[in-house]
């Protein structure tokens, strides 16, 4: 569960130029012609196939779903191992993101790899079928302060009838798993005739290149993983919001003209929350009744700490309005959040409950949850719509600490409390040829292209040495009261 629910979609540049079919030979697949324009007007030729694999491996009278690709073939006189784009989410869309980087970087982005590019749609994602998006909400009231117990029971409605109406068209929803995924990947190596591959993945997609490395280790030759989440990673500890807290309030602290204000951000955050737990406040926005409760507050910040922009950089002024009694702002954004929280895709839920957690994360987490400023709200409604779906544990053998040889680099943000550098630093322990780089002062919306990992990654996918530790990205820019 890497995303946050309050995640913002960003726009694409696409020109498709042309179309052609091109029919299927013997050593290759059929494919679809697109031609990409660039900002930089070069254009890319990108080819567009398909993949039939059974919904579930496991059940011997599956049905065959279609997955999509999209790969960029490499113009370098001596192409690397092929890389495969993996999104996060879970539920994004890789096609969409290799696109979106062709048409904003054209023959500079392309040359970072020196390799064949291709993005997998996951099964249920994007342009492979079925699609499992749905634009069904949550029933969410704006007049009623969040009460997590009354707002789990309406979305474990909802999450029943959608699995119900999903399974009604013939969705063998417990196939939509990450581990399925994993073999999905091996399976189109093997079609495109790939002996190795390389990851470059963000978020959800690092979790999905984990399980495929402790599945088809042979297959992968490297991985460049930016915020991981580990096989036992789903569901996020108290202590890392809160220290992604603790972490904002450092940065408070040494901000002019905002240090004034706030001598203790988190000091501040506590008294607002406590004032909230004895009382809600009703704030009116655009003329409608919206109901803040301490519960809101948590959620709502735990999701928003997890990105620098839109996020770190406007909580400290949100948090200071509320302890001023303004809760304008906060009300404005839960509204929004109230109106747009949905379903999604069953895709999304069915990933995150079949990966679910161990008993010993499980324990961790209830006990952290009473000591922390943001309690669990990260993970709300996880776990507790899993038997909402049906879906099926997959069980502690896949969330074991990975045992690898597989050279790794980690590029992680010290302000992500979603994937945070613990998760790097655990995982280490048992891969001996991962690597680490920390990028101050970034978040989940880590900016790889910056400068010094635009050199970093690129030579790491290469085989090439990295030395790189530790990378500044400038501070956040602070919304001012």
């Amino acid at each position: 569960m890497s995303c946050s629910p309050l995640h913002h979609a960003a726009g694409l540049m696409l020109g498709v130029l042309a179309l052609c079919s091109r029919a299927a030979t013997q050593d290759e697949p059929a494919f679809t012609i697109e031609r990409l324009e660039a900002r930089d007007g070069s254009v890319v030729e990108a080819q567009l196939g398909q993949l039939e694999v059974p919904e579930r491996r496991a059940a011997k009278d599956s049905r065959a779903i279609t997955l999509s690709f999209l790969r960029v073939k490499s113009e370098a006189e001596h192409p690397g191992t092929p890389v495969f784009l993996l999104a996060g989410g879970p539920g994004g869309s890789a096609i969409e993101l290799l696109r979106r980087h062709v048409t904003g970087g054209g023959a500079a982005y392309l040359g970072l790899f020196g390799a064949d590019l291709v993005a997998l749609d996951q099964r249920g994602v994007g342009l492979s079928e079925p699609n499992l998006d749905s634009d069904t909400l949550f029933p969410l009231p704006l007049d009623v302060p969040g009460d997590p117990a009354v707002m789990l029971a309406a979305m474990q409605e909802v999450c029943k009838a959608e699995a119900a109406r999903w399974r009604e068209q013939g969705v063998d929803l417990a196939g939509y798993t990450t581990l399925e995924s994993a073999d999905d990947i091996a399976d189109l190596a093997r079609q495109l005739g790939y002996a190795k591959i390389s990851f470059w993945a963000e978020s959800y997609g690092t979790h999905l290149a984990l399980q495929t490395i402790r599945r088809h280790e042979a297959l992968v030759d490297r991985a460049v993983l930016v915020g991981p989440e580990g096989p036992d990673h789903t569901m996020k500890l108290p202590s890392q919001t809160q220290e992604g807290v603790e972490r904002i309030a450092a940065l408070v602290a040494t901000e002019p003209g905002l240090s004034e204000q706030i001598p203790d951000f988190t000091a501040m955050l506590a008294g607002v929350l406590a004032q909230l737990d004895k009382a809600p406040v009703f704030v009116d926005v655009a003329g409608e009744r919206v109901g803040v409760s301490r519960f809101d507050v948590q959620w709502l910040l735990s999701n928003l700490i997890g990105s620098v922009r839109g996020g770190i950089d406007v909580v400290p002024a949100m948090v200071l309005a509320m302890d001023q009694g303004d809760y304008e702002p906060v009300a404005r954004e839960l509204a929004d959040l109230r109106r747009s929280f949905g379903v999604g895709s069953a895709m999304t839920w069915m990933m995150d409950c079949s990966s679910g957690l161990s008993a010993a994360r499980a324990k961790r987490i209830a006990k952290e949850a009473g000591t922390c400023l943001l309690g669990d709200a990260v993970n709300f409604p996880h776990p507790n719509v899993t038997a909402a779906w049906g879906a099926k544990d997959a069980g502690d053998a896949c969330r074991a600490p990975l045992k690898a040889k597989t050279p790794i680099l980690f590029l992680v943000g010290d302000l992500d409390s979603r994937t945070p550098i613990s998760n790097a630093e655990e995982l280490m322990r048992d891969l001996p040829n991962a690597r680490l780089i920390v990028v101050e002062n970034a978040a989940h919306d880590l900016n790889w292209m910056q400068p010094e990992l635009r050199e970093a990654w690129p030579a790491f996918l290469a085989g090439k040495p990295v030395e790189l530790t530790h990378v500044v990205a400038p501070r956040p820019r602070f919304a001012r009261p």
